[in-house]
């Protein structure tokens, strides 16, 4: 499953209904996330498959500060992942 976060107080919750062989795409404020010194940083960690989407990395000035553990994809990507996988869940 693809889990879509849109905001960093989401992960908590995400992290509740995360299996092992899940991928999380962080988007629109999520992307904070993706610098090492968030808080939430370290749960990042433990996920295999993180990702944030490139247009709200730059959109926002994070290009630089996102981690490079974190994978930046674009927009046609992040398409192609929602289509690759069986279902996705967006977290508002």
């Amino acid at each position: 499953m693809l889990h879509i976060i849109k905001h960093p107080q989401q992960l908590k919750l995400v992290r509740r209904y995360f299996q092992a062989h899940d991928s999380l795409l962080l988007v629109e404020n999520a992307v904070y996330l993706t610098n090492p010194n968030s808080p939430y940083f370290t749960d990042l960690q433990t996920i295999k498959s993180v990702y944030a989407l490139r247009e709200d990395l730059s959109a926002r000035g994070w290009l630089e500060m996102c981690s490079g553990s974190i994978e930046q994809v674009t927009m046609n990507d992040f398409v192609e992942m929602t289509v690759n996988e069986d279902k996705s869940i967006s977290w508002s």
